[in-house]
Parts: C-alpha cells; sequence; structure tokens
C-alpha cells in the first residue's frame, strides 16, 4: 500500500504551534519584568535599601536553591502538566500584593514566583525543541531567547509607563494576567513529556543532573569557563552605570541607550543563530564567552561614546549565542532521563554566578568601575579562548552522551531530544 501524501497542512501548523509558544513565553517573560520595575520602584520608595535587596534576593535565591529537587520534579512527573500548573500557580501567587500592599507581602508573591519558576523554566527549556514543531534544539532555543530578549528591551518600558500613569497594582495585574495566559496556551497546545524517571525517591535522583554533568568531559571542560564567565561579565549589571556616569560623563539617557543597546545585542545574535543555525558545540560556547569578554575589554580600553555603543551590542550578541549553545549542548549530551535535571543544574550554575558576580562588582564598581569592566572582560577572554582550545585539543565536543549519562563512543546515539 503506498505511502500517504504529504499534508501540505502540517507545516503551517507547526508554524502556527511555534508562534503561540513564543507569543505565551513573550508575555510571561514580560509580565516578569514589568512587575520587576514596578516592584523596585515601589520598594525604594520606603526610603529603606533593605527591602530592595529582600526583593533581589527572593528573585534569584529560589532559582539557586531550588534546582535539584525542580529538576527531579520535572523527570519524575509528566513536565508538560508540571509547567500549566507552575505558570497558574504563579499567576496566582502574585495577586495578595494587590490586595495587601505592604513590602513584606510583595517580597513574600516575588518569592512564591520566582520559587515556581524553578520548575517552569527548566521545564520550558526541556519541552522547547518538540513543542515547537519538532525544531532543532538550536533553532528553537534562538527562538526562545529572542522572545526572551524581546521582553528585556519592551517590559521595562511597559512596567515604567504602567508604575508611572497608574501604580504597582496595573503591573501586578499584567503579571499575574500574562501567567495565565502562558498556562492556557501551553494547555491548549498540549505541550507533553511523560515521566522519563520513576524509579527510588524524588530526592534520591535530584543531583543526578550533577553527577552526569560532573561525569561528562565536555561538561568537565565547559564549567569553568561558564562558572568564571558568568561571574565576570554579571559584574557589568553594576558597573555599566557608573563606567557611563564616572569614567564617560553622560547621564541616564545615555545609560538608557546602552543597556537598549544589549538587548538589541541579544536580539542580533539569536536572529543570526537562527538563520545559521549552527552546530550545537562546547568550542562555539567558548567563543561566544570569548566574544563578550573582548567586546567588554574594548569598552574598558576605549571609554568613548560610539566605541560603548558597538560594545555592548556586540556583548549582547555574545551573550545571545552563549546562551543558545549552552543549552543546545545540554540537549545534544544528555540522555532523556536526565534532561529536567541537567537544565535546572545549568540554571543554578548561572544564577550562583550572577549572584557572585553583583556580590564582587558591590565592592569595587562604585570606585573602581573602569578597572572593574577591564578586568571582567579580559577574564571572560581569556576563560573563552582557553575552554576553546580545551575543547579542541581533549576531543571533547565529539562524545555524545551514553545511556549511562557518561560519555559515549561517537557513534552512541545521543539522548533522545524532548
Amino acid at each position: 500500500m503506498p505511502d500517504d501524501p504529504p499534508n501540505p497542512a502540517a507545516p503551517a501548523a507547526r508554524r502556527l504551534r511555534a508562534a503561540a509558544l513564543l507569543t505565551a513565553i513573550l508575555l510571561s517573560s514580560m509580565g516578569d519584568e514589568v512587575v520587576l520595575v514596578a516592584a523596585v520602584f515601589q520598594l525604594a520608595e520606603t526610603g529603606n535599601s533593605l527591602w530592595v535587596t529582600a526583593l533581589l534576593t527572593a528573585q534569584i535565591g529560589p532559582l539557586v536553591l531550588l534546582a535539584p529537587l525542580a529538576g527531579a520534579v520535572l523527570d519524575r512527573f509528566d513536565t508538560g502538566r508540571v509547567l500549566v500548573l507552575a505558570c497558574v500557580g504563579q499567576g496566582l501567587a502574585i495577586l495578595p500584593a494587590v490586595w495587601f500592599p505592604h513590602p513584606g507581602v510583595l517580597v513574600l508573591c516575588v518569592l512564591t514566583v520566582s520559587s515556581l519558576a524553578a520548575l517552569v523554566n527548566p521545564a520550558i527549556l526541556t519541552l522547547l525543541p518538540g513543542a515547537a514543531g519538532d525544531l532543532s534544539p538550536v533553532h528553537a532555543n534562538s527562538l526562545f531567547e529572542g522572545a526572551r530578549a524581546s521582553a528585556t528591551v519592551l517590559g521595562p518600558l511597559v512596567g515604567g509607563v504602567l508604575v508611572g500613569l497608574f501604580g504597582i497594582v496595573p503591573a501586578l495585574l499584567t503579571d499575574s494576567a500574562s501567567f495565565f495566559v502562558a498556562a492556557g496556551t501551553f494547555l491548549l497546545l498540549g505541550v507533553r513529556r511523560p515521566a522519563a524517571s520513576t524509579t527510588g525517591t524524588l530526592w534520591s535522583g535530584a543531583l543526578d543532573g550533577a553527577r552526569h554533568v560532573l561525569r561528562a568531559r565536555l561538561f568537565r571542560v565547559l564549567m569553568p569557563v561558564l562558572l568564571l564567565a558568568v561571574v565576570a561579565t554579571s559584574t557589568t549589571n553594576v558597573a555599566m552605570v557608573f563606567v557611563t556616569r564616572e569614567v564617560m560623563g553622560h547621564g541616564a539617557e545615555v545609560f538608557g541607550a546602552l543597556t537598549a543597546g544589549w538587548g538589541a545585542g541579544l536580539l542580533s545574535g539569536a536572529l543570526a543563530v537562527s538563520v545559521l543555525r549552527p552546530a550545537p558545540t562546547g568550542r562555539g560556547v567558548a567563543l561566544a564567552a570569548a566574544l563578550v569578554g573582548a567586546a567588554l575589554a574594548l569598552w574598558a580600553w576605549f571609554p568613548v561614546l560610539w566605541v560603548a555603543a558597538v560594545c555592548v551590542v556586540l556583548a549582547g550578541a555574545g551573550n545571545s549565542v552563549f546562551n543558545i549553545l549552552l543549552r543546545s549542548v545540554v540537549h545534544r549530551h544528555t540522555p532523556e532521563s536526565l534532561l529536567g535535571r541537567a537544565h535546572a543544574l545549568m540554571g543554578a550554575v548561572v544564577n550562583g554566578g550572577f549572584v557572585v558576580g553583583f556580590l564582587i562588582a558591590g565592592w569595587f564598581a562604585a570606585d573602581h568601575p573602569r578597572e572593574l569592566l577591564a578586568a571582567a572582560g579580559s577574564v571572560a577572554l581569556l576563560a573563552g579562548l582557553v575552554g576553546a582550545l580545551v575543547v579542541r585539543l581533549s576531543g571533547a565536543d565529539t562524545g555524545t552522551a551514553g545511556t549511562d549519562g557518561t560519555d559515549g563512543d561517537p557513534g552512541v546515539p545521543e539522548g533522545r531530544i524532548a
């Protein structure tokens, strides 16, 4: 019996499915940015900077501390259902701050949303390639990075307008609505990933993602690069405003434009990867980190406006490529049963690096902004170049994930992409 003819509507349906998925991610990410701007502004009005510190800690702390448990949950239960329930929980969690406008309530709401984000973020990364119409990991992750970059650019603008005109309540309601829209979209699209791990207790496998990363040769090479690059470049988030003001002698308008330039770089990097679709390799990850470092070092050496404008776009583009290729490498070199835990672990490492970078910047950014920018760029550049060389010399890119989570021979099939 002859094969059924191809369905011409299938590609269009896949594109529509991918567009709906990315729109949901965009709206949810924008909601996060909106409420962050609104919450920081609201807490700053109390005159107590400790509330702002508590908010930022509540936002990032659970992403680090809950990563092992979150990854185990995603691999133990249907990832799609966990994602939908977690998004609904986020939408509900932000509402108490609408009814009880107290700084402590706002911080607790953000803490709850962030705790659920420890599930949502790795769940999206695990489901994305299959849920977006069988796209390759690189293509799917580039589209995801583009959506997140767009939210980074648009969200603060919307949040600032809402707070300036109407106060914090509309911003909180916008954030809550975005979570419900995302949950409904994921539910309607039927994103599913059946339980991949069912043996033992929940905690007994919570650290298996870390064990896989430590045993895989490529991840052992990339982990120092990842840590050094993230810690170094995250100091720029704090140093950038001081470089703009104290070193370059410009005001808030230029600082805002440079920040937007980084966002434009994120978008351009995601677009470039989406079009070129390079193979996900450890060497590519390391070279992307080197590009970010080179751009920051160049800005530190030549702190004039036109150089800064070029450098922030280049750094943003390198940042985007780094994110996309790192996630795609995790997909490629991780067995199906460990995907949730591996993504959760990498997210914890990145967020932990941000915390360390912020602490370092807190000591040096105000008094030595140019020196800190130069050091950050140099460390990331050196880490990336040395990492790329070690990956090449060690042949770490040639191994794939064996079924036991260790490096396999080049001929061993890779773990199935969700």
